[in-house]
């Protein structure tokens, strides 16, 4: 059957049929099967030279006769064919057949004659419609048989209506089903929707198989299509059909990829059986056990049971669904952790597909294939080399086992773009169920990555975090959870058995969001985490959800139980005796656990103290973490200050200093550092040109030296004003030379500090702006920013003068002056006259707390919450506006200050519906 000349091979085999289809073709039979006339055991491979005598003169060719040369054709074995003589013969056989440009020029149903029968059937639509349905299933049926089979849709849907117009309601309906679940595949439920409600006008004529039927298929195509419909929705829909149903195999296709999709196997498992029966149900043909594969690769992964079906694929299925299946295997393999075994297989899938001429698969699972080695770390080899396969494969030719409709993708991107945001979440389903159900691995996670986008954009703050997850889009769950509305966060805790970069995404959310984390939930997220931090080993391997895990465990100490919260500190008890100048990643959670743990569990406070006392030995970052977070905790208990800091500071810990300051401990340690501190901030400032320096250190320079004698205390407080008068400087050393003179002003002679008001208060009225400047790349294409944030010298020093205030005119005086900043005030300026109106003495205040509770900014209403607390009859009513103030820092700051009494009562009884646990449990 093939023939080879001048070197060539010319493919001459036909497929014949052994019994004709028509009545007066060769050896028909009336009673062999019709539906399987195109079958394989009916038809045979003949040559162009035998095949026309055989159709010619049936009486000399009978049908036994060609039953016996198709068994003896499969005998032959003469001689083993060649790879490039199959080649040949595959493309003869399995090519497609063209459009030629006649019938692109004239048109499907002019290029197969069949514009006299349209036309006959259009007119007799009105008079005739039955005939009508009849011609126009004729047509239809002729380019279903042609390339131009997706024109036929046009034709059914003319049979439909004739169908309809002559009464055969039931025919009708059967046929819309048919073409809903086409436009289904096709990625069309806007038509799906059109056919169902035009059998609506009809529906008391239906039976209950095609009610159902119908409702089955209305389900499957509002899902993602409208919002409200759910994947419960649609497995309750498929519990009402039955197997014989119309559509009913279609349907189990649909929920069971769909609940592969959005990982609920919960809905597979339940009804592993009825899915098992109807994809029994199947044909056995192509299109059959493909769809039938596609039923049983979504049991295979709910059930986590690839066995039998992985190795049956080759014998039962073609190359193309063989590869498919090893395909999903592998996504499976590359989800559960199995990544050796993950990589073969989608070496097997790639390989697969390649030799079925499925390039467009072949390239999705070299991407996935590439993901998964970057999910895992494996950096064996360049991995642009599979981007640069895949695109090679892309050029050679297309073929996917499952096509795409139209670029899902594309098309999602582009209604996002234009907030088109009900077509594109339509889109982004269509898109996610097609990359994971074709195993497109990158695809997939680019899928959640837009749902996150999309979620985050329309305001649907709850469905966009286990998007970015699933995506590991960490940077973007970091931007999510610093803009987390003020609601409750019902997060609820990572599974063990998902992927450790879901796993450690879960955990980064969480450490930044917990704070809005209702108690039950950060309950179970700390023992989540703690279980997370203390089954496994301890490292920062990106491959490791530990490192993530202990900052969530930060996060939600505070609800932590006694027993979670003592296995957390037997696990860190050693983690600051280190020396010192060291830095761990594990620093700046643990002390914030710590703190939260120190507050609520009074058993263990001991044994945090004796850490924290190692922190602030190590210095660095630990040290100044540890006074700004737990210096409360370290004022309960100065004896053991005393003791445990003592010697650091007198060998010139700056932070263990501090510490026996703070705690009002024995400052004879101390002193030699002090002096050395006094010695290096009260010499001249140098300015060089073109050189800036970043100073930090000044406030702690100031604690230290304020166990110093006055003439010290004023040399140190007269060199912070020059460098504050300094415009060559830049503006965050100058605020911090302000900050030092609010800590050592108020110790200062009330002469002094007179004198030192009045200068602070003719700077503010009139800062002088730094020429100098950190902040560069304002341009939004700039490549480099760098900015140390926004500072209000002006407001700096309006607070600093606050400090130093001591007598009723300088506060009155004060107040005015911040009263008049306040309206235009940034928010970094707002906080700082905040800070000072609450360092005012409570006889002193003068300004109108109504006015500052309605203010825009948190800042002054925190102030306004802390006034009215304590004196609450002064202003009746206003404490129940701030307990219902839409910035959660007003309300923590009003739960803070309360006292117990009939005044605080009724504010109590909001703060206690509160959703934040910090809240609760102050007003506790």
């Amino acid at each position: 059957m093939i023939f080879k000349d001048r070197e060539l091979f010319t493919p001459t085999a036909q497929i014949a049929h052994i019994r004709s289809e028509k009545k007066n073709g060769p050896r028909h039979d009336p009673a062999y099967d019709d539906a399987k006339i195109n079958d394989f055991e009916n038809l045979i491979l003949l040559c162009g030279q035998h095949h026309p005598p055989v159709d010619r003169h049936e009486s000399a060719y009978t049908t036994e006769e060609l039953l016996e040369w198709k068994r003896e054709q499969s005998q032959q074995g003469e001689r083993q064919v060649a790879d490039a003589e199959l080649a040949a013969l595959d493309r003869k056989l399995n090519r497609e057949i063209p459009i030629t440009s006649d019938a692109v020029l004239r048109g499907p149903i002019a290029s197969l004659d069949q514009s006299e029968r349209l036309r006959q059937a259009e007119d007799r639509l009105i008079e005739k419609p039955l005939e009508a349905a009849v011609l126009f299933d004729e047509v239809a049926t002729s380019l279903e048989r042609s390339p131009f089979v997706h024109h036929a849709s046009i034709i059914r849907s003319h049979q439909c209506a004739a169908l309809e117009n002559g009464g055969s309601y039931l025919e009708a309906a059967k046929l819309r089903v048919d073409l809903g679940w086409r436009s289904y595949f096709s990625a069309d439920p806007f038509a799906v929707g059109q056919n169902i409600e035009k059998t609506k006008k009809y529906a008391q004529h239906l039976t209950q198989e095609i009610d159902r039927a119908i409702q089955g298929l209305s389900y499957a195509a509002a899902f993602g299509y409208q919002r409200q419909v759910t994947i419960d929705d649609l497995a309750a829909a498929f519990d009402q059909m039955q197997s014989s149903d119309q559509g009913a195999l279609y349907l189990a296709v649909v929920l069971a990829e769909e609940s592969i999709t959005w990982r609920r196997p919960d809905l597979i498992v339940p009804r592993v059986d009825a899915l098992s029966t109807l994809a029994a149900t199947a044909e056995n043909n192509e299109a059959g056990l493909t769809t039938k594969a596609r039923i049983l690769m979504c049991l295979a992964e709910a059930n986590d049971d690839w066995g039998t079906l992985v190795r049956d694929a080759r014998l039962i299925y073609s190359p193309g669904v063989a590869a498919w299946i090893y395909a999903r295997h592998a996504r499976h393999l590359t989800l559960t952790g199995a990544v050796s075994e993950s990589i073969q297989r989608w070496q097997d899938a790639i390989d697969g597909a390649v030799a079925a001429r499925l390039n467009d698969s072949a390239a999705d699972w070299l991407y996935a294939l590439r993901s998964t080695r970057m999910l895992y770390w494996i950096n064996d080899g360049d991995p642009n080399d599979l981007h640069r396969l895949a695109q090679s494969l892309r050029v050679a030719g297309n073929g996917s086992v499952l096509p795409e409709p139209y670029p899902l993708a594309e098309r999602a991107a582009s209604r996002m773009l234009d907030h088109k945001w009900p077509d594109a979440l339509q889109c982004l389903h269509q898109q996610l169920r097609h990359a994971v159900v074709s195993s497109s691995l990158a695809a997939e996670i680019t899928a959640h990555e837009r749902f996150g986008d999309l979620f985050v954009a329309t305001e649907k703050w709850h469905d966009a975090p286990k998007h970015y997850i699933y995506s590991a889009r960490t940077e973007k769950l970091r931007k999510l959870a610093k803009a987390w509305p003020d609601e409750a966060l019902k997060f609820r805790e990572v599974q063990g058995e998902a992927p450790h970069w879901e796993r450690g995404a879960a955990y980064e959310f969480a450490a930044i969001a917990g704070k809005s984390f209702p108690r039950e939930i950060a309950r179970n997220w700390a023992e989540s985490a703690c279980e997370e931090v203390t089954s496994s080993p301890a490292t920062n391997s990106p491959m490791s959800a530990w490192m993530p895990a202990f900052k969530a465990f930060a996060a939600s100490a505070d609800e932590a139980t006694v027993g979670v919260a003592e296995d957390f500190i037997d696990l860190t008890a050693g983690y600051f005796r280190r020396g010192p100048g060291t830095h761990s990643r594990t620093d700046e959670p643990l002390v914030k656990a710590l703190a939260k743990i120190f507050e609520n569990h009074e058993s263990l406070r001991g044994r945090i103290l004796e850490m924290l006392c190692d922190g602030i030995v190590v210095g660095n970052e630990v040290g100044q973490q540890v006074l700004s977070e737990c210096e409360a905790a370290l004022c309960k208990a100065p004896e053991i200050v005393q003791d445990r800091l003592s010697e650091a500071a007198s060998e010139g810990n700056m932070y263990a200093a501090i510490s026996l300051i703070l705690a009002g401990c024995d400052s004879a340690p101390t002193l030699d550092l002090a002096r050395e501190k006094l010695e290096q901030y009260t010499q001249p400032v140098e300015i060089q040109p073109g050189v800036i320096n970043f100073e930090v250190g000044q406030e702690d320079a100031a604690i230290l030296i304020t166990v110093l004698g006055e003439p010290d205390r004023q040399d140190f407080v007269d060199a912070m004003l020059a460098r504050v008068l300094e415009v060559e400087d830049i503006d965050s050393n100058r605020a911090g030379a302000i900050e030092a003179i609010a800590i050592v002003g108020p110790t200062l002679s009330s002469g002094a500090r007179t004198a030192l008001f009045d200068k602070l208060l003719e700077f503010s009225r009139n800062p002088s702006d730094s020429l100098a400047s950190m902040s560069y790349g304002d341009d939004p294409f700039s490549r480099f920013k760098v900015t140390v944030g926004e500072l209000s010298l002006g407001a700096i020093a309006v607070r600093a003068a606050g400090k130093v205030a001591h007598t009723s005119y300088q506060y009155e005086i004060v107040q005015r002056l911040a009263l008049t900043l306040l309206p235009s005030a940034s928010n970094s300026a707002c906080r700082a006259l905040t800070l000072m109106f609450r360092s005012l003495p409570d006889e002193e205040l003068i300004a109108d707390v109504e006015v500052l509770a309605a203010h825009p900014n948190p800042w002054p209403r925190c102030f306004a919450a802390v006034a009215w607390s304590r004196n609450p009859s002064k202003w009746p009513g206003l404490g129940e506006r701030l307990a219902a103030d839409k910035d959660p820092g007003v309300r923590l700051a009003l739960a803070r200050t309360l006292d117990v009494g009939p005044e605080w009562d009724s504010v109590i009884r909001l703060l206690r519906q509160d959703y934040r646990r910090d809240i609760q449990r102050l007003v506790e």
